[in-house]
């Protein structure tokens, strides 16, 4: 990514570090605004990391990738150190582990610990300092790319302010023609740019829906955010919900750890956190697609990952991409051929740990790609190098992590995966019966397409292109696969790739592919874990054969052309065909295209519609909320329509048990406790409602009978409290 100046000597490194370190006990104990949140963020998502790769000497390795083990250990460093001093602490009746000064006086004990070890262990060359020296004609490819942030911020600003989505359409236009550019100068684009305009693509991406409201925004991040607000309020983590959530410290730990060295507003940090961790997750794919198809055709792959719907609604699925996010960097560790086997044993089994603490589904998902990996390689190869890393030993001590953590110590998550696993066997009886599949899987596969409008259907058919480009880039992977895998045979490869697949490569490929098929055809795997995360799991490995699926699609389009056209000189470049998929999908899943048909579907360009009602929190409901929590008992009863208890979780602290949004449903009149409305009830004139497996609007008027015989208590003109 960048040139190297020079290389820190350990003396060097070790003083600065010492330093950084004084600096940041200042900053913090004295809390002085920026520099406290600036130097924190450095101290708990890179130093970790910096210090560990120290000892296990894998300071040499290249700098993206460097960079990128740095923030992954960094990581999971903060959530297994984090839980041994929490539970030390209260294994001893120390009750606030988690607050500022003790975390603080814990970690510095442990960085400077792991600082000693290093030197003494490490007589290398520490790290390369940064050259940023650019040529005239390499600013200019960095002039735009170095913009869309600050597109992004103003943008979403005017949004929140005057409702003005010109800037944030201007963005969207910009990336995709900024992509278009390189790809037709790419011959003259730096290679070592990629990585920096990936993440500023990343970044300015992930920012509209973080940035978007004062409040956070979603359904499951309401009780994420509550549960990081209980762990935040205690001072420290234990069982507390006794549901799966209990089991996924990426949303209680992790962020109080974040808070208790940042101190910046709690909700302000929970919606920004998970975005910035996890934009570097398209420099993930970018590494693993550019080892087979090269840099441009790898830019190409990250920019597809970056399209899809679920990396643009990250912050929505806080836990569920941050396991994502550790289940890519196993695979970047796994195929990296720079790190020898006990340091890439060591590093995965970090990273699997990671996802352990993260999210339960990812992680039963990771196992069994780790497991039909592990059998398919022992089956195609017995000469493979994966079988050396990944062994049943591997196997069963990734199974053992699970078991521990998820029936012994947070116990639901278990019993969750059993249930999930039996009731999948059962649903096998009912194939045929749509309702048994979710939505998202219903939608893939058409359904109700002929009732819905133009833009639904244009992105119906690109959406599947893209499934069709993917489809024949595994197909010719299974086709050729002596050619483009199996390194130890001798077959000469296609010239398209730069490096064979290994076996396991391969193998993932048809098991992702057998997930993405079976998850549509085997109805209750899409109710337990969606279609779109599946998909957006296994497109971290996949991407790279989506371009080679336009590659190949181009070889055959000319050879067709050429024989419609046989005078023509004109060919179908495999740039044109890729682009001419993916940026209309861009736009499709941005919402330009719905905007162009005057249809309110995006979030980040429109403050209407159905998404903006399902899911945006103004801050009268907040306000609605938190007088809630004040004015009333602890165990009294609230009523008002669906999410609305979402609302009252994340900004009121409410318990969801004393909440009932069903007693609209079954038309009754309730004698005792509150009427809760929120602002989409009043100003809307809207109740959300569940029927028959899926939600929908009432009219207000409809539901008036429940407010017969109350008083009004609270009015904000956009929320109200009836008693």
């Amino acid at each position: 990514m960048i040139r190297s100046l020079r290389m820190l000597n350990n003396k060097e490194f070790l003083f600065l570090v010492l330093v950084f370190l004084l600096v940041t006990d200042f900053c913090i104990y004295f809390d002085i605004p920026l520099i406290r949140q600036f130097c924190g963020f450095f101290f708990l998502t890179i130093l970790p990391g910096l210090l560990i790769l120290q000892i296990l000497k894998l300071n040499k390795i290249e700098s993206v990738e460097l960079f990128l083990i740095v923030v992954g250990i960094s990581i999971t460093f903060l959530m297994l150190f984090g839980l041994l001093i929490n539970n030390i602490s209260l294994s001893l009746g120390y009750k606030t582990p988690l607050a500022t000064i003790p975390l603080l006086i814990s970690f510095n004990i442990a960085f400077i610990i792991l600082l000693v070890i290093g030197y003494t262990t490490n007589n290398d060359s520490a790290f390369s300092l940064p050259c940023l020296n650019f040529t005239t004609s390499e600013k200019v490819f960095l002039i735009m790319p170095i913009l869309f942030p600050s597109f992004s911020i103003f943008g979403i600003y005017l949004m929140n302010t005057i409702d003005n989505n010109i800037v944030v359409m201007t963005l969207f236009f910009l990336i995709s023609l900024y992509l278009i550019f390189v790809c037709f100068y790419c011959q003259n684009f730096p290679k070592r740019f990629y990585p920096v305009v990936i993440i500023l693509i990343s970044l300015s991406l992930l920012l509209l829906i973080a940035l978007r409201s004062n409040h956070i925004i979603g359904v499951d991040t309401h009780q994420e955010y509550y549960y990081f607000q209980t762990t935040l309020n205690n001072q420290n983590w234990s069982m507390f919900g006794h549901t799966t959530l209990d089991s996924c410290l990426a949303i209680s730990l992790l962020p109080t750890v974040y808070q208790s060295i940042l101190n910046v507003p709690s909700e302000y940090l929970f919606k920004m956190l998970y975005p910035l961790l996890f934009s570097i997750s398209p420099l993930v794919v970018y590494i693993l697609a550019k080892k087979y198809i090269g840099e441009l055709y790898g830019f190409m792959a990250s920019f597809y990952f970056m399209s899809l719907q679920n990396f643009l609604w990250t912050s929505l699925h806080a836990r569920t991409n941050i396991a994502i996010l550790f289940f890519a960097l196993a695979m970047m560790i796994f195929f990296n051929d720079n790190i020898d086997i006990s340091r890439k044993r060591l590093l995965l089994i970090a990273f699997m740990a990671s996802c352990i603490l993260s999210h339960y589904s990812t992680t039963y998902i990771f196992l069994f790609i780790m497991v039909g990996m592990f059998l398919g390689t022992e089956m195609l190869s017995e000469k493979s190098k994966s079988i050396k890393i990944i062994n049943l030993l591997f196997i069963i001590l990734f199974f053992v992590l699970i078991f521990y953590w998820y029936s012994q110590i947070t116990e639901t998550a278990f019993k969750s995966g059993i249930i999930f696993f039996e009731n999948t066997v059962n649903s096998l009886t009912k194939f045929f019966l749509e309702e048994m599949r979710s939505s998202t899987a219903r939608a893939v596969l058409g359904e109700g397409l002929g009732n819905k409008g133009i833009p639904n259907k244009i992105e119906f058919v690109f959406t599947w292109l893209t499934f069709a480009l993917m489809g024949i880039g595994v197909l010719t992977l299974i086709k050729k696969c002596k050619e483009m895998s199996f390194p130890e045979l001798n077959f000469e490869k296609p010239e398209f790739l730069t490096n064979k697949f290994e076996v396991a490569y391969l193998v993932i490929a048809l098991e992702c592919t057998g997930l993405f098929a079976g998850i549509i055809l085997i109805p209750f795997i899409t109710l337990g874990y969606s279609l779109d995360r599946t998909y957006f799991l296994g497109s971290t490995v996949m991407s790279v054969f989506f371009i080679i699926g336009g590659i190949i699609a181009a070889k055959y389009l000319n050879k067709l052309l050429s024989k419609i056209i046989k005078e023509s000189k004109h060919e179908c470049t495999a740039n044109l065909i890729i682009l001419f998929v993916l940026i209309p999908y861009f736009l499709c899943t941005t919402g330009i295209l719905y905007q162009a048909f005057s249809v309110p579907q995006s979030i980040f360009l429109n403050s209407n519609g159905n998404i903006y009602d399902l899911m945006y929190v103004h801050d009268h409901d907040s306000y609605g909320a938190k007088w809630i929590k004040r004015y009333t008992d602890d165990d009294a009863k609230i009523y008002g329509d669906h999410f609305g208890g979402m609302w009252l979780l994340s900004q009121g602290m409410v318990q969801l048990s004393n909440y009932n949004p069903y007693i609209i449903d079954n038309k009754r009149v309730i004698k005792t406790g509150y009427v809760y409305l929120r602002y989409v009830n009043l100003i809307e004139g809207k109740f959300l409602q569940f029927s028959k497996g899926s939600f929908k609007w009432n009219n207000l008027t409809n539901c008036e009978y429940l407010l017969d015989n109350r008083d009004k208590i609270y009015d904000n003109s956009g929320s109200q409290i009836w008693n």
